[in-house]
């Protein structure tokens, strides 16, 4: 479970997020829908603690981050907007020196890379230096790099980045199965489609602003439009 009450983040007397408040329960996925900028990237890296909030609380799994990070740390998956990954390793090496860092067994490691290798249509190149990757390639990695180790809460920023449709489908259809597993999935995207598609609520944002929250159907009728991006038009006011 999320829990996250008045964040916020200044940057000078600019604020990038101001007053953010929601809850997302085990078995759900919320969207935070806006265009770039818009505050989605500021708000998730507060929620995994790379990004200090100016003011502002956050619980993980029912812990609080600021007083427990590394338990809280230790419940999250988390997918960047741009992924740093090391060039000079193969994807293998890779995915080793994340389920290390998150306590696996090398047994279960070596599982998990053989599964993502297939699964994500990587194969032999898992073992290819990530610098001879393409842009597409290296989300793949990013991906599995976010799920080795099960994690019971994930915190997805732009995920679909550089994939290609078939990838996007097998994303989606990975989303929908870690809600279905009881996973908690907080997703940030710019792209209508996937949060109609795959969000039980969406968060629409602006500005460092949650405009609207709620399901699809609660949007679209408070905002008198029939679909979700007549709905997100009318709130930002495009």
């Amino acid at each position: 479970m999320i829990q996250v009450n008045g964040l916020t983040k200044y940057y000078g007397n600019r604020p990038a997020a101001k007053d953010i408040s929601f809850e997302v329960e085990a078995g759900q996925v919320f969207g935070l829908l806006g265009t770039n900028g818009a505050g989605k990237s500021t708000t998730i890296k507060m929620m995994c603690g790379l990004l200090k909030p100016t003011r502002g609380a956050v619980r993980i799994g029912g812990m609080d981050l600021k007083k427990t990070p590394l338990k809280a740390k230790s419940k999250m998956g988390y997918l960047p907007e741009n992924p740093l990954i090391y060039d000079r390793l193969t994807g293998a090496e890779t995915l080793e020196l994340i389920g290390k860092l998150r306590k696996l067994s090398s047994k279960l490691i070596q599982q998990r890379i053989k599964y993502y290798a297939s699964s994500l249509g990587l194969g032999e190149q898992i073992h290819h230096e990530v610098g001879t990757y393409s842009k597409g390639m290296r989300q793949k990695l990013a991906i599995a790099m976010t799920l080795i180790h099960d994690p019971e809460i994930v915190l997805l920023d732009e995920p679909a980045s550089g994939l290609d449709p078939r990838y996007t489908k097998q994303l989606k259809d990975w989303i929908t199965n870690l809600a279905a597993n009881g996973r908690t999935v907080l997703l940030s995207t710019h792209i209508i489609e996937m949060a109609e598609s795959l969000c039980t609520k969406v968060g629409i944002i602006d500005q460092g602003k949650l405009l609207a929250i709620g399901t699809v159907n609660e949007i679209q009728m408070s905002t008198g439009a029939n679909n979700l991006e007549d709905a997100f038009i009318r709130l930002i006011g495009v």
